[in-house]
């Protein structure tokens, strides 16, 4: 009979244990607990902004950023290893099947613009581009600096670019090449500042980054980073009727939609509760967090852009 009490008890206590270490897993609120987040790394510089702010707001909140390709960052949340993803895209027909099997719509919050900067070296004298050459730079059409201007030797251009998964040349290909691969002269590195470090290193090439790591003029890392390189013009897709005949990624031609290469940032939220990956986004949606995003010189989606056009 004892035997059978003993058992009984342990029994209970295993139960109570697991009931104990689920409800732990889901023991946060929209401004407290423990989660991790997914974020495409060329968006870093402004979600850590914002991540800093939102916790010393609320010092019971802890949030654990994994910073990695955009392709990662949306598998993370799929295999239930991140609650929330920030990327430059929405999920695709083939990642919603997944959270569909789960019975799970994700949610899709707009927070945001940044673009797509192309960088040369500092001694590069070829600084304006048209969407037609970046476009056969990135197919292979063009492969020496003499393709892209008569007045060049024809030295081999290399193209460097974040990451093979990265968001940023996910973008270029569906918006440039209709999904057609890159040329072999386009590689890889792992990160945006190796991106600028490649670039501040070799004249002969060109790189591909994420406008977040130069967009604060009055952040030391983007400071430095931009006395390293050059970002280079773009000619807008309609000339005629934008505010410049050639641009950087500047927040105001980000804003009127005239520079070539913006995207939009989202978060991908699949939180069926008001937990704390809803309470983050709540606050990056919030008017104190449209307002970091404008002061990094990105465009939130929400705060209007003051633009002021001086003739």
């Amino acid at each position: 009979m004892m035997n059978k009490y003993v058992f009984g008890l342990a029994l209970l206590l295993v139960i109570a244990s697991c009931n104990n270490t689920n409800s732990q897993k889901q023991n946060d609120t929209s401004t407290s607990g423990h989660i991790t987040v997914s974020v495409d790394e060329s968006l870093k510089p402004i979600i850590e902004a914002q991540k800093e702010v939102f916790e010393a707001l609320y010092p019971d909140a802890k949030l654990t950023m994994v910073y990695t390709n955009e392709y990662d960052a949306i598998n993370m949340l799929s295999n239930d290893s991140a609650r929330i993803a920030i990327v430059t895209r929405e999920l695709l027909q083939e990642e919603k099947v997944k959270f569909d099997k789960r019975k799970i719509v994700p949610r899709n919050l707009l927070i945001g613009y940044d673009a797509i900067g192309i960088i040369v070296n500092k001694n590069r004298k070829d600084t304006i581009f048209t969407t037609s050459q970046i476009t056969n730079i990135l197919s292979g059409k063009y492969t020496t600096w003499k393709d892209i201007n008569p007045k060049n030797k024809p030295v081999a251009l290399r193209v460097v670019f974040d990451h093979a998964k990265s968001g940023a040349i996910k973008h270029l290909k569906d918006s440039l090449l209709n999904g057609a691969p890159l040329a072999k002269h386009c590689y890889a590195v792992n990160s945006n500042p190796d991106v600028i470090a490649q670039v501040e290193d070799d004249v002969n090439t060109i790189g591909i980054i994420g406008t977040a790591w130069i967009s604060d003029r009055d952040d030391s890392t983007s400071i430095d980073f931009l006395n390293k390189i050059i970002v280079a013009n773009l000619v807008p897709k309609s000339p005629e009727t934008a505010e410049a005949s050639t641009m950087k990624p500047f927040q105001a031609y980000i804003a009127l939609k005239q520079y070539p290469l913006y995207r939009k940032i989202n978060i991908i939220n699949p939180e069926g509760r008001y937990g704390l990956g809803t309470g983050f986004a709540s606050f990056i949606n919030s008017d104190k967090g449209q307002r970091i995003i404008l002061k990094s010189g990105l465009v939130p989606a929400n705060a209007p852009v003051r633009i002021i056009k001086i003739n």
